[in-house]
């Protein structure tokens, strides 16, 4: 292709690699490019040879002798274009109409509904709880909660579809109850038993916002093939009961390039609402987004970032909103990096005085749901399937 050491432009490797310019700025996000150096006011400069082995990479065949890709085939969520939906149903119209414990029907095919510990589980969750340390993360503190779902279950190694939503309906209720005291916050625990996630959630956080918090909930659902349900679905196929499943799901979320990525947002949306004209010049100078911004599914538009901001947005200041519209616009106009659901959830904490991590709480609580879902439809296939072969390059 070239000599040693000959750099391209971000140009001309989207010509080279026949995609927009926009994909170039993908392909770094997702660390699948590394600009060598910044190259002045043209841009960066990225190594042709890197460059070449990449489109090579992207070219050869997923399938090779010896080893066949797994094709993982669900009936739970469509993610079309910059839409999504679970079982057919659009989840922003379902925002809008349904509530949380009816999404998690549809996705698990059963009536059953989330409730909260009592009893000796409820003791044995705080006691374990009380011994942590006091800033230990909600995602830590629902690992705890989903331990302690795990051991008190007398069926928990049941891996029917039955005691699988059980097992689910049980994970999500102890992931709420973990949050009680969470930022001063009045105990879930003072609601009758049948209050809906939402409003234990809402209390929880410290929020009043219940039909919001509803809304987030099923937003976040679920998102198909996403790194924490690849986890949980190679953890069933193993034969790990749900909870343990669950905590491989919870290990894999707790990134900030996954499931504690609102509460990075938070951090950065503070700075930058100071002075967002600075944010932003910082954002295009960088060759990643910033959090909050570029998503590997979505190239336009987050369905799910967009319904929230809506719903957002009215409670802001004219110069928080004008702030947030300035960067959304540019970083989409010039990089191609739409809003992520993580930035509406990072404002939502900024705004409203909750929490830094009530986006994450919210996150984790809602995905619990698709989790138990992608459980119950992996039990369905054959086990062990996800048997990856690897290349060795070492030492013969």
């Amino acid at each position: 292709m070239s000599r040693p050491g000959a750099t391209l432009t971000t140009a001309q490797v989207a010509a080279y690699l026949g995609v927009k310019v926009e994909t170039v700025y993908a392909y770094v996000s997702r660390g699948l490019l590394t600009p060598t150096r910044r190259g002045g006011p043209g841009g960066s400069l990225f190594d042709a040879t890197a460059v070449q082995a990449l489109r090579e990479g992207l070219a050869r065949p997923a399938r090779r002798s010896g080893a066949r890709p797994v094709e993982v085939r669900t009936q739970i969520t469509r993610i079309h274009g910059d839409r999504l939906a679970y079982r057919g149903k659009d989840a922003v119209e379902l925002s809008r109409t349904a509530a949380f414990e009816d999404v998690c029907a549809l996705l698990w095919g059963s009536e059953e509904q989330p409730r909260p510990p009592e009893g000796e589980d409820l003791g044995a969750l705080r006691r374990l709880l009380a011994a942590l340390p006091p800033h230990t993360s909600v995602l830590d503190r629902f690992k705890h909660a989903v331990l302690v779902a795990g051991t008190t279950d007398p069926g928990r190694h049941d891996r029917s579809p039955a005691a699988t939503v059980t097992a689910g309906s049980r994970a999500l209720g102890h992931l709420v109850a973990a949050l009680e005291g969470l930022g001063g916050s009045s105990p879930a625990s003072d609601l009758p038993r049948t209050a809906p996630v939402a409003a234990r959630l809402a209390a929880a956080l410290g929020t009043g916002r219940v039909t919001d918090v509803d809304a987030a909930l099923v937003l976040l659902a679920d998102h198909d093939m996403a790194v924490s349900t690849t986890a949980l679905r190679v953890a069933v196929s193993g034969g790990a009961d749900l909870c343990s499943a669950l905590l491989a799901a919870l290990a894999t979320a707790d990134s900030p390039l996954h499931v504690t990525a609102p509460a990075a947002a938070y951090g950065w949306l503070r700075t930058a609402l100071e002075d967002p004209r600075a944010a932003l010049g910082q954002a295009l100078a960088a060759d990643r987004p910033p959090v909050g911004f570029g998503h590997l599914v979505y190239e336009r538009s987050d369905p799910r970032a967009e319904e929230l901001y809506r719903r957002i947005s009215p409670r802001c200041t004219t110069e928080v909103t004008d702030a947030v519209e300035l960067l959304r616009e540019e970083l989409l106009a010039r990089r191609g990096w739409p809003m992520t659901v993580d930035l509406p959830l990072a404002l939502w904490a900024l705004v409203d005085g909750l929490p830094r991590d009530a986006g994450t709480a919210i996150f984790a609580v809602a995905r619990t749901a698709g989790w138990t879902a992608h459980a119950l439809e992996e039990l369905e296939e054959p086990g062990m399937r996800f048997r990856l072969t690897g290349i060795y390059t070492g030492a013969r």
